[in-house]
């Protein structure tokens, strides 16, 4: 019999950003053909004023509180007593036999009450790359988010990478940690036959905020357009930044060289990536890195910062990692690898990110860490049980 599997998460797309965070979304759907998934999306945010939205594109329950409230201690609270407001008026003829926590803070600050009140086997699946930078603070308030990952609790993560920046964050004792890359859609980032890419058009998609560098990109090209190499860039995806990147665009004289898509859609993104000679991505850090992955299934090789996760996957026969964003150098590495990399056999590079990362390999994955989890905490109540007084 299947498991029924309660998702919480704090970051999911919702009706004001459709295109959030999707690979949480992907990760619950890969889970799809081995458990019974009921997603709940509880976040709270910042704002300049009190708001609840209770409507979402996609979970099964959906609390969005925004409020203009700065203090830690008092968002942790509420997104607990948003969680125990939700399992306490929940659907009772639906039992649960775990629950995972998407994104640990805030919703997991008080994890020990959860535990106590659900009764359930608890787990935490994290994406976040803010570990690595000790969230930004040295404030006391920070010992309260290592806690969460003190108390035993099955920590999965998207790579080794994160991995080691949340245990590095948080401090012994360690959880028992599981890897379980990002489930990509192969239905929809695959080679499809008959299409032929565009020698020097080259293709990003990102939302463009920190820690992502277009301008770093776009510079390169510029770059190269000085060299005479007959490059071109299509950039999707929106972001904080683009009015940086459209002032920087227009500055450097790259209207009709560097264009700004805004927003793609999955197939639409594909499209991008079959056509383009190369995926470009510059970034600070990355836990994972879906679109380069995506990319990369499609059988187009992938330019990226050699940072975080992407070197655990991204291999020479696939693309190239180039070591600092400055543009000096991803100029160079543009330029000294462009006939390197459009030669690529791309059947090859799809066929290898695709065994790597596709929706049955890693819901499998995903499925045998909770169904382990949960026999554990079966066998451990068996245990105490029958234990003698």
């Amino acid at each position: 019999m299947a498991l029924n599997v309660l998702h919480i998460t704090g970051w999911y797309p919702n009706h004001l950003k459709p295109f959030e965070t999707p690979f949480i979304q992907r990760h619950v759907d890969a889970l799809a053909p081995h458990v019974r998934n009921t997603v709940w999306h509880i976040d709270v945010r910042h704002g300049t004023r009190w708001s609840l939205i209770r409507r979402n594109l996609a979970a099964d329950r959906t609390y969005i509180l925004t409020t203009p409230m700065q203090r830690w201690r008092v968002l942790e609270w509420l997104a607990t007593v948003l969680i125990l407001w939700a399992w306490s008026t929940r659907d009772r003829s639906t039992r649960f036999d775990a629950v995972n926590f998407h994104i640990a803070y805030p919703n997991c600050t008080h994890i020990g009450v959860l535990q106590r009140i659900m009764g359930l086997p608890l787990l935490i699946t994290e994406h976040w790359s803010i570990y690595r930078l000790g969230f930004n603070s040295g404030a006391k308030g920070l010992d309260r988010i290592r806690n969460i990952f003190h108390r035993g609790l099955p920590l999965i993560v998207v790579s080794k990478a994160l991995a080691g920046d949340i245990l590095r964050f948080a401090g012994p004792p360690e959880p028992p940690v599981h890897i379980v890359p990002n489930a990509i859609s192969t239905a929809v980032f695959r080679p499809l036959a008959g299409v032929v890419p565009e020698e020097g058009r080259f293709f990003a998609i990102a939302t463009w905020r920190h820690p992502k560098q277009p301008l770093v990109m776009i510079a390169a090209i510029a770059e190269l357009r000085m060299a005479g190499l007959p490059v071109r860039l299509r950039i999707a995806g929106g972001g904080a930044d683009i009015p940086a990147m459209q002032a920087e665009i227009e500055r450097l004289g790259l209207m009709g060289v560097v264009e700004l898509m805004g927003q793609a859609t999955p197939e639409q993104a594909a499209a991008e990536m079959r056509a383009a000679h190369a995926l470009l991505h510059v970034s600070d850090y990355e836990t994972y890195s879906a679109v380069c992955a995506e990319a990369l299934c499609c059988g187009t090789p992938v330019f990226a910062s050699r940072v975080g996760g992407i070197p655990e996957y991204l291999t020479p026969d696939m693309g190239v990692l180039v070591d600092t964003n400055v543009v000096y150098d991803w100029a160079n590495a543009l330029r000294n690898e462009w006939d390197r990399t459009w030669r690529m056999d791309r059947a090859a590079i799809s066929a290898r990110m695709t065994e790597q990362a596709n929706n049955l390999k890693v819901g499998a994955l995903y499925a045998e860490v909770i169904t382990s989890t949960v026999a554990r905490a079966q066998q451990a109540t068996v245990a105490k049980a029958i234990r003698p007084t």
